[in-house]
């Protein structure tokens, strides 16, 4: 589809020419304008297609796959519209004898020759970037989500050509806001400094791809082929974290602290009961001689329940298979959702006492793909349990099973959806529902024949564009549809359901 689009784009440089030049050549009486401006128009033609035949050539030497279409591919839509318009207003002229419409057809063919053949001769190949140096920096490096951050660009020793203009786009965030810029013919060889707001970045690890550059002509007629200058830039968005009511109840019978609970015993029990020994255990309630019998520590257990456990695996459950390639924005935000509460649990806990170790799986990056990771929480740094949360995401590796850990040791786990797992002792759930945590996606543009949708001289009101835009909405509502079915569950009893309340988080048990 994309090589019949261009195909059909490098066919505007010669069809309307040819077609233009033949009803020329059969109209004996023509219009005298036409007639009088016919060689200057042929000059201009040929003049154009050599410059671009150097270019090809120039091209085609080069190591890059591609990069001879690119050259030949010059006219924007403005310059093919007006091509075809100038082409159709001469044909017209010579059928009716309108004066005006032959000078509107010479004026356009001729202003897109010269603005082909000067863009090929002096914007197009690398003389405009041999001295260029273009820096790029996203500040702060480390913000938190929600912060607005900020994109500078650095541009020293670009030779814009005279009558030419330096446009520049990129995208820093995969969900973020696109920038733009345009440099004009003062910029020729100097240092330019340009900043542009980016608003609230989405939480997580980015990674700013190259800025695409181009060179186009004043009256947006032709363009160069797109260069991609300053270095991808890395930058970090941390979690925000929220405040979460209700945590006391994930601890179990143990979770008061104030107050401790017997234990209950049959009469003929006694009170020695010992277990094997946890990570986090009081070292004095050792029992030596049955570790050494049993060849493995084992513990002493009290007559009563502690006031509070102490340790507490809090586990993030990022397994959802095909959610990183969904258009929707639904996923992102979810996950974004389940972050907060994961930290926002963790922080709560670790305000009554409680040892927090967070688990989840997290991409390691130089290819190694996603590794279960586990980080304590502590409150002198919570900027390693913030980094470690900047930097989970869906996953498909590791499914929740290999991230939790037999024995007694109290879980929580922090999901969008119930898992069929094998049944743990202390493993409780805490579920951030989907429709809860997520907005809609954009709705479509009605569209009216007399209203546009953008304002006049937009060039996204132009129907190729608009088409665009529909199949990409239509495309995010139907993602949105399947990751509906993907996160959807029924209640499961005695677990408990993260609801916002008035900028909180409250814990919910359900019935």
């Amino acid at each position: 589809m994309i090589a019949t689009n261009r195909a059909l784009r490098l066919v505007t440089l010669i069809v309307p020419s040819l077609i233009a030049g033949w009803v020329v050549l059969q109209s004996r009486d023509g219009e005298p304008v036409i007639r009088a401006a016919a060689p200057v128009l042929v000059a201009l033609w040929f003049a154009m297609l050599g410059l671009l035949a150097l270019r090809v050539r120039d091209a085609a030497r080069s190591l890059e796959a591609g990069a001879a279409w690119e050259v030949l591919d010059i006219l924007t839509g403005a310059g093919r519209a007006t091509m075809w318009t100038a082409s159709g207003a001469i044909l017209l002229a010579m059928l009716t004898g309108w004066a005006s419409l032959s000078v509107l057809g010479v004026l356009g063919l001729g202003c897109v020759y010269i603005a082909t053949g000067w863009t090929a001769l002096a914007a197009t190949g690398d003389r405009p970037w041999r001295r260029a140096t273009v820096t790029r920096a996203i500040l702060p490096e480390v913000s938190t989500e929600g912060e607005p951050v900020r994109e500078e660009l650095k541009l020293e020793g670009i030779c814009i050509p005279a009558g030419m203009r330096l446009f520049a786009t990129g995208r820093p965030a995969r969900r973020g806001v696109v920038t733009r810029y345009a440099i004009g013919a003062e910029g020729n060889d100097a240092e330019v400094v340009l900043e542009s707001s980016l608003g609230p970045v989405p939480r997580g690890e980015h990674r700013a791809a190259p800025l695409g550059m181009w060179f186009g002509d004043i009256f947006g007629l032709t363009r160069s082929p797109v260069m991609y200058r300053g270095e991808a830039c890395a930058f970090t968005v941390l979690p925000r974290t929220t405040t979460v009511d209700g945590v006391r109840e994930l601890l179990g019978a143990g979770g008061d602290a104030a107050t401790s609970v017997q234990t209950e015993r049959m009469p003929t029990e006694g009170t020695f009961r010992i277990r094997e020994y946890v990570p986090g255990d009081d070292m004095r309630r050792i029992h030596w001689v049955r570790s050494l019998q049993a060849n493995e520590l084992v513990v002493r257990l009290p007559d009563e329940i502690p006031p509070a456990d102490p340790v507490v695996r809090l586990v993030l459950d990022n397994h959802l298979w095909g959610a990183e390639n969904l258009t929707c924005l639904a996923p992102d935000q979810l996950f974004d959702a389940l972050v907060r509460v994961w930290l926002g649990v963790g922080k709560a806990l670790l305000a009554t006492g409680t040892r927090v170790t967070l688990v989840t799986a997290v991409d390691r990056g130089n290819g190694q793909g996603y590794l279960p990771m586990e980080r304590s929480m502590s409150q002198r740094a919570p900027r390693e349990a913030l980094k470690l949360g900047a930097r989970a995401g869906w996953q498909s590796t590791f499914a929740l099973d290999s991230m939790l850990q037999t024995g007694r040791v109290r879980q929580v786990v922090v999901s969008c959806r119930p898992r069929p797992i094998a049944a743990h002792p202390d493993l409780v759930w805490v579920f951030v529902p989907e429709a809860t945590w997520t907005s809609p996606e954009p709705w479509l543009h009605v569209a009216d024949a007399i209203k546009l949708p953008f304002p006049s001289g937009s060039a996204d009101n132009r129907l190729s564009r608009r088409h665009r835009e529909r199949h990409r909405v239509e495309a995010m509502w139907r993602d949105r549809m399947m990751f509906h079915q993907m996160v959807w569950w029924r209640a499961p009893s005695g677990a408990y359901l993260a609801a916002p309340v008035q900028g909180r988080v409250a814990l919910q048990v359900i019935p």
